[in-house]
């Protein structure tokens, strides 16, 4: 709600610095003050945060690689 609300008084809030450099891009461009600046939903599928895949447990892609049965 915080974010919301300072969105709205026209000031983006903090993205931790602990994030990835993809990570803090794509929610610093979802955060822009002014709607008509934000990036469209088929731009965010393009982003690289969005096409790199999640990291696993196992260290690999897949979240079913490496998973006992």
């Amino acid at each position: 709600m915080q974010a919301l609300f300072r969105i709205g008084k026209g000031e983006p809030p903090p993205v931790p610095d602990s994030l990835s450099k993809d990570a803090r891009d794509f929610i610093l461009r979802c955060l822009q003050v002014n709607p008509n600046n934000r990036p469209t939903a088929v731009q965010l599928l393009h982003h690289p945060f969005v096409k790199r895949p999640p990291p696993t447990p196992s260290g690999s892609a897949s979240p079913y690689l490496g998973r006992q049965s």
